[in-house]
């Protein structure tokens, strides 16, 4: 008799568990990570903004570590200083037809996945064996790295 197979698991360093790879700690580690490459290919589109590129990687990469040893969160205070200004959103189908380079479609898609890393992060939050280290306190800094996306992304659709 054929013996069942079973999915892999992986032992989980935030909770002590085996988890399998469908859960909430994996996913938002995964959208994480699709997060900061999509930054990488942009620091290649808007070479004007590579530094601050760079800099949202690292603090992705801080966060990541604060969450798995329990380590103080990274300041987001760059990410405040890039967000602020005019607090306008545009339409974002208008934005995408009015930009003239694929920088402002790519910033568009990473603050949605910013929006999803929120969500992930959220989730983890309410579950207890995760909730000890996805606190409100190392939360703080996401919204601001969509904010900043989301601004940059009117800035480079207004481009002639």
């Amino acid at each position: 008799m054929a013996k069942k197979q079973k999915f892999p698991t992986f032992e989980c360093v935030i909770s002590n568990t085996v988890e399998e790879y469908d859960s909430e700690v994996e996913n938002f580690f995964l959208f994480k990570n699709y997060l900061s490459t999509e930054l990488a290919e942009l620091r290649q589109l808007d070479p004007e903004w590579e530094d601050n590129y760079v800099k949202i990687i690292k603090y992705l990469s801080a966060l990541g570590e604060s969450l798995v040893y329990l380590k103080d969160p990274p300041s987001h205070d760059f990410l405040i200083k890039l967000s602020l200004g005019d607090e306008v959103e545009d339409d974002s189908t208008e934005r995408l037809l009015r930009s003239k380079g694929r920088e402002t479609a790519v910033l568009m898609r990473a603050a949605a996945r910013a929006r999803e890393v929120m969500y992930w992060y959220v989730r983890n939050s309410r579950i207890e064996r995760f909730s000890k280290s996805f606190t409100p306190e190392r939360f703080q800094g996401l919204p601001f790295v969509r904010l900043a996306l989301t601004y940059r992304s009117i800035a480079t659709s207004n481009k002639k």
